[in-house]
């Protein structure tokens, strides 16, 4: 299952607000149940917590753990079994405050994914890793554009592309200096071209090898190079087997990497990015159009009150209180939440329109 934009966000301000708590001693409670376990064994193993801390020789410390243990167990009494995919709980004093000690709490019972992880574990800090790999792109692509002036090497995940390699070649152009033979020429460009193979194939194994996610390369260029390149065999086994495509390109190097991801679409249709793309790329139609669609904060809104937005689009660059009131009042009116990030030339543009945009049920005209 794929996370949605909207799930990602939420999930990430949950995480963005405990990430910021520490404590004095270790008295934050990170639990996680996965799905199917059972719930039983886990309320007993929580009063077995709850005798042993009574243990803890700090008065302050002490009272602090027994608060956090006693509000999850009031939370698991609410539950006869354990939720469909499991629940994260995390209980202490948020805020920290020595003046004003207080335990909160947050219950993650409807994850995005099923959590599979079982943990009870009392900190100066929340363990998170869990729910933050929910929110990570599973699926890394390599990205290699190339010709034999220049090539850059970079990794697709989720909605960001980044560079991770530019180089530039030494072979001559195909005219040669005056003094110099046809033949000698010729051999000294063949053996130039044959480095730089070696050379792309060599910094292709430096930075991808070590990348334990990768899921495919695709290869693009202007010229026969990147066919060229692949003969020569250089570049690992591993590598070679993981290609997925070889697309023909104007450009190659930095601006041959923008045109390689337009052109990947067929080959990763069910990344992120692309998806992203398309409904943006919808959005902007229906605006040239003036079709079924609608932009701005207070306009959207007023479509949403009026049962018109079938989706609203929201730019994840959009202060956090936008967001949220926007999706209260979009789930009142049961509109579809969309967030789309500004990592794509699409996103850019929408959030310098405002990253406030509605796709209508119908034409509401003017209003």
């Amino acid at each position: 299952m794929t996370i949605t934009g909207e799930q990602a966000y939420e999930l990430r301000k949950i995480i963005k607000k405990l990430e910021k708590v520490r404590a004095p001693a270790t008295e934050l409670i990170s639990l996680y149940i996965p799905k199917g376990f059972n719930i039983n064994d886990v309320k007993t193993q929580l009063a077995t917590e709850l005798s042993l801390s009574s243990n803890i020789k700090s008065k302050q410390t002490r009272k602090a753990v027994l608060d956090s243990i006693e509000k999850v167990n009031s939370e698991l009494k609410q539950y006869v079994q354990t939720p469909p995919k499991g629940i994260a709980i995390f209980a202490g004093d948020f805020e920290q405050q020595q003046s004003k000690a207080n335990t909160d709490l947050i219950v993650i019972d409807d994850p995005p994914e099923d959590i599979t992880t079982r943990m009870y574990r009392c900190d100066q800090k929340f363990i998170l890793d869990p729910i933050i790999n929910m929110i990570e792109a599973k699926n890394v692509y390599a990205l290699i554009s190339m010709d034999k002036t220049e090539a850059a090497i970079a990794l697709l995940k989720g909605t960001s592309v980044k560079v991770m390699a530019k180089l530039k070649s030494l072979i001559p152009g195909k005219f040669r200096a005056g003094g110099q033979s046809a033949v000698r020429f010729s051999r000294v460009r063949e053996n130039l071209t044959k480095y730089w193979y070696e050379e792309i194939s060599f910094k292709a194994n430096e930075v991808l090898d070590q990348i334990k996610d990768l899921k495919g390369i695709v290869l693009g260029g202007p010229s026969q190079a990147k066919e060229e390149m692949l003969k020569e065999e250089k570049m690992h086994k591993p590598l070679r087997d993981k290609i997925i495509g070889v697309i023909d390109t104007g450009y190659s190097g930095e601006d041959g990497i923008r045109e390689l991801v337009q052109k990947s679409e067929d080959l990763l249709s069910q990344e992120l990015i692309f998806s992203e793309k398309k409904l943006l790329t919808d959005f902007f139609g229906r605006l040239a159009k003036g079709e079924k669609v609608t932009y701005g904060l207070q306009k959207v809104i007023d479509a949403i009150q009026m049962g018109a937005v079938e989706k609203v689009i929201l730019s994840e660059g959009l202060d956090e209180k936008t967001i949220d009131d926007i999706e209260v009042l979009a789930h009142k009116y049961k509109t579809e939440v969309i967030l789309v990030s500004t990592n794509t030339e699409e996103g850019d543009q929408f959030k310098l329109i405002g990253g406030v945009g509605g796709l209508l049920r119908y034409d509401i005209g003017d209003y």
